[in-house]
């Protein structure tokens, strides 16, 4: 699940306005396919890199958010540049001190490598489901992991 080694991402908006630098602890790269990721992403699945222990920098303007409450109660925001709409990154209290990047928004996305994929139970029929990868009907990590 995990990369074996920490890594470090730029990241930067469609319009250029905002860029980013995010490093941290080992990461994990998956596709989410619950109904907020959904929204986010214009009806695909989520694809993102999780990253603990996370020092996200922002090297130009501060992108704008939107705060919301998870399935479970917990706080999260979603980062996104407040010019051109692209969806830069996401926290959640559930997580402290993590970021999860949005690959769309990586420099270089061809480094992305899904591992697994959560809350398929939220698939819509004609995402894409990997039968090599792991499949999780919730999160295999944190609260949702006790439903699985």
């Amino acid at each position: 699940m995990m990369n074996d080694k920490a890594s470090i991402f730029n990241g930067t908006c469609l319009c250029g306005e905002i860029k980013y630098e995010a490093s941290g602890g080992k990461h994990t790269s998956y596709s989410c396919h619950c109904r907020d990721c959904q929204y986010m992403s214009g009806g695909n699945p989520n694809t993102a890199i999780y990253i603990p222990d996370a020092i996200l920098t922002v090297k130009t303007c501060e992108p704008s958010s939107f705060s919301s409450k998870s399935d479970n109660g917990t706080n999260k925001t979603q980062y996104f540049c407040g010019k051109c709409g692209t969806p830069l990154y996401g926290e959640s209290d559930m997580f402290p001190n993590s970021v999860v990047l949005k690959v769309g928004s990586l420099d270089t996305p061809v480094i992305f490598n899904s591992s697994m994929n959560v809350w398929v139970s939220s698939a819509q029929d004609w995402h894409y489901l990997d039968p090599d990868l792991p499949q999780y009907e919730k999160a295999p990590f944190g609260e949702d992991s006790e439903n699985q």
